[in-house]
C-alpha cells in the first residue's frame, strides 16, 4: 500500500503542480519574514489536496481499517485548511474565530467517539476535553510546522513509522514520500493548510485511538517547540514590548541565527528520529 500510494501521489501532486502552474496560480510569501524566502512567491500551493486524494483512494479500495473515525477527522481539518487556502487566494483569509470554532466542533465529535474506546483518566469529562485540546492544538502546531520546504512532510512520515501496521498509517506514509518528490527544495509545490491541518488531525488521532496519547508531545516534538515558540513569542511581546526569537516559528529563528533551510530541515528530521525511537522504547513497540 505505502508503494502504490507514493506512486499515485507522486502522479497526482506532479500533475496538480504543472496545472497550477499553467494557471499562475501561486502563494504570495510574506515580506515579513526570511528574505531568501521571497524567491519562493508564486510557487503552487494545496499540495495536501492531491496527497490527501491519493490516500484516500487507496484506503478506500483497500476497505479502510479500525482508525476510519482518525481518517474523517483529518479529512474534515483538511477540507477547513482548503477553504482557508482558497480564501488566502481571494486575499480574504478566514478568521481566526471562524477556523478554531470549526476545528473545535470536529474536535468535539470526534471526542465523544474515542472516549468511548479508550480512557486516559478517571473522569470522561477530563478524557474529552484532553482529545479536543490534543486535536486542535496538533492540528494548528503542524500548520505552524509547514514553513520549510520539506520539513513538515518529512518529520510527518517518521512520526507514521511506528504505526506502519496500519492501513491509514500506510497510505499516508506513501502519499507523503509522493509528495516529498515534489517538495524537496526547491519546491514545485507547497502543502499548504490543507496538508498540514490534516497531518497534525491525523497523527494525533492515531495517537490517541491506539491509547498513546500522552506520548504526543514526544512523537510530535518538533511540532510541539514549534507552536511553543510562537506562544512564547506572542507572551514575551506582550509583557516586555521586545521579541525573545528573531522570528517564530523556531525554524525560522534558526534560519536567521546561520543555519540553512536544507540543515533545519534534516536536523528536525533526525530529531523526530531520535524523538519517535524513545517514544516506542517506552511505550514498548509498535502499534
Amino acid at each position: 500500500m505505502v508503494a502504490a500510494t507514493a506512486l499515485l501521489s507522486w502522479f497526482l501532486v506532479g500533475l496538480q503542480s504543472a496545472i497550477l502552474r499553467g494557471l499562475r496560480i501561486g502563494k504570495q510569501v510574506r515580506e515579513d519574514g526570511p528574505a531568501s524566502h521571497l524567491e519562493k512567491s508564486g510557487t503552487p500551493s494545496m499540495g495536501g489536496v492531491a496527497f490527501t486524494l491519493a490516500a484516500a483512494a487507496i484506503y478506500l479500495l483497500n476497505g479502510g481499517d479500525a482508525m476510519r473515525p482518525v481518517f474523517l477527522l483529518a479529512l474534515g481539518f483538511g477540507l477547513l485548511g482548503l477553504a482557508d487556502d482558497l480564501a488566502g487566494l481571494a486575499a480574504r483569509p478566514l478568521r481566526a474565530r471562524e477556523k478554531l470554532l470549526v476545528q473545535f466542533v470536529m474536535a468535539a465529535v470526534f471526542a465523544a467517539y474515542a472516549g468511548r474506546l479508550v480512557q486516559y483518566t478517571a473522569w470522561g469529562w477530563l478524557d474529552f476535553v484532553l482529545v479536543v485540546l490534543a486535536v486542535v492544538g496538533y492540528a494548528n502546531a503542524f500548520n505552524f510546522t509547514d514553513g520549510l520546504d520539506g520539513l513538515a512532510a518529512s518529520v510527518s512520515a517518521i512520526m507514521l513509522l511506528p504505526f506502519l501496521s496500519l492501513p491509514l498509517a500506510q497510505v499516508f506514509t506513501g502519499a507523503l514520500l509522493g509528495f516529498l518528490w515534489h517538495n524537496a527544495p526547491r519546491a514545485r509545490i507547497f502543502m499548504g493548510d490543507a496538508g498540514s491541518q490534516l497531518l497534525g488531525a491525523l497523527v494525533a488521532g492515531i495517537l490517541i485511538l491506539s491509547g498513546k496519547a500522552w506520548y504526543l508531545p514526544l512523537v510530535a516534538l518538533i511540532p510541539t517547540l514549534e507552536i511553543l515558540s510562537v506562544i512564547i513569542q506572542v507572551a514575551w511581546y506582550r509583557r516586555s514590548g521586545r521579541r525573545l526569537f528573531k522570528m517564530a516559528p523556531l525554524h525560522h529563528h534558526l534560519e536567521l541565527s546561520g543555519w540553512g533551510e536544507a540543515k533545519v530541515v534534516f536536523r528536525f528530521a533526525v530529531v523526530t528520529a531520535l524523538a519517535v525511537a524513545l517514544a516506542v522504547q517506552l511505550w514498548g513497540g509498535g502499534a
